[in-house]
């Protein structure tokens, strides 16, 4: 058993720290650059909703007949090109699109349209590697850039800007969630779906549009039908977990606790009270532990299934934050930074892994824990499984 976690420096030399953010199920009182040098995360980000154009979650379901007449987003005539639909070179990946299907041997990514831009490549949307040896297994030429997740029987939720696709484990469409808006051509083309998470048994999907706001859809079966906004207290959500125990959804934003909701009837179940300052990240472990990530002051928390808070490391970096877990390690990277914190929970120790060139998007563990994954937009899919660098995986 891991010791029970306390509040603590992270004496790490020469290093500008990561936060740990911990998520986990249970439920609490019910309540109604260079790449040498560190990343400044005070520079915008581009799928934030300071900097984000307005665009609207997913309202209606499409079925895959009905998905098939629409076409993938293509380049605007050159005489109306503007800011928004400018390349630029080396932006190989969209970093808030990475998810590792079942049995950890193959892992998908969203390719940005840049390449297109640029002349590099007649396809973009989303692609899938093999994870032993980084070889590009799928290219699905469906334009979308967005956020990306999969559920223990190989069920695909890939998003854009105002879009999401369900693929089963066959990678046939079988739905598609849209707002009745085209898909946008990217790479600028605004914000994007920024966060996703399907259940345990594939019945619900948590979609974090690009407004901020966050959609239960049920779709299991012929069903295809849609909870929301959720009433949250936050005025934009800025991450998502699902638990993989029992569904819970927790959503952190600005100025709020930690809210769990019940994602069978869309009913918020309670309030993770406690945790001080703001938190910008989530993350579950399989056991049902909640990883929370805060600034101000910048610490990490840990939620057991049993609904008990307990302090986690200090840290120095600002959110949101980019988190991960699975079995007694945490792995956390602010959302404009390129040093990983990995926290190993057994020893209690916390070390920082090899520089990523660039920006480090989103990060995922194998099912061991012994292999971190993370798609970094200037690299691609890149891996860590010790030693002193990243494995690059083929570029699309």
């Amino acid at each position: 058993m891991p010791p029970q976690p306390h509040r603590r420096p992270l004496l790490v030399a020469g290093a500008l720290l990561a936060a740990l953010p911990l998520a986990g199920c249970g439920l609490l009182r019910r309540k109604d650059p260079e790449p040498t040098q560190p990343i400044d995360s005070d520079s915008p980000d581009a799928d934030s909703p300071e900097s984000a154009l307005p665009t609207a979650s997913p309202t209606q379901c499409l079925s895959a007949e009905e998905a098939a007449q629409r076409t993938r987003p293509s380049p605007p005539p050159r005489e109306e090109q503007g800011p928004e639909h400018e390349a630029l070179p080396g932006e190989h990946l969209s970093g808030i699109g990475l998810a590792l299907l079942p049995g950890g041997d193959r892992i998908a990514a969203s390719h940005t349209a840049d390449a297109i831009r640029l002349g590099e490549a007649e396809t973009y949307g989303t692609v899938i590697w093999n994870t032993a040896d980084g070889t590009i297994l799928e290219q699905l030429d469906n334009g979308l850039v967005g956020a990306i997740a999969a559920s223990p029987d190989g069920q695909l939720a890939l998003a854009g800007h105002v879009s999401v696709e369900i693929r089963d484990r066959d990678l046939t469409v079988q739905k598609l969630l849209t707002s009745g808006e085209d898909e946008p051509f990217a790479p600028r083309a605004g914000s994007r779906i920024t966060d996703l998470a399907i259940t345990a048994d594939g019945s619900h999907l948590a979609v974090l549009g690009a407004d901020g706001q966050v959609t239960l859809w049920r779709i299991d079966g012929e069903a295809c039908e849609a909870t929301g906004p959720l009433d949250t207290d936050f005025e934009t959500v800025t991450a998502l977990a699902l638990c993989p125990a029992d569904g819970t959804l927790a959503l952190c934003g600005p100025g709020g606790p930690v809210e769990l909701w019940d994602t069978r009837t869309g009913e918020r179940s309670s309030l993770v009270d406690g945790v001080p300052g703001r938190v910008g990240g989530l993350a579950y472990d399989a056991d049902g532990t909640l990883f929370i990530a805060a600034e101000n002051p910048s610490a990490l928390y840990v939620l057991t299934p049993e609904g008990e808070l307990s302090d986690g490391p200090e840290h120095d970096q600002r959110g949101p934050f980019w988190v991960a877990a699975a079995s007694e390690r945490v792995a956390v990277v602010g959302r404009r930074n390129n040093r990983v914190q990995l926290w190993e929970r057994e020893s209690d120790k916390v070390r920082e892994l090899p520089v990523v060139p660039g920006v480090t998007g989103r990060l995922v563990f194998s099912p061991d824990g012994g292999t971190l994954y993370a798609a970094s937009p200037g690299e691609g899919v890149v891996a860590w499984s010790g030693g002193e660098q990243w494995r690059q995986f083929d570029l699309p």
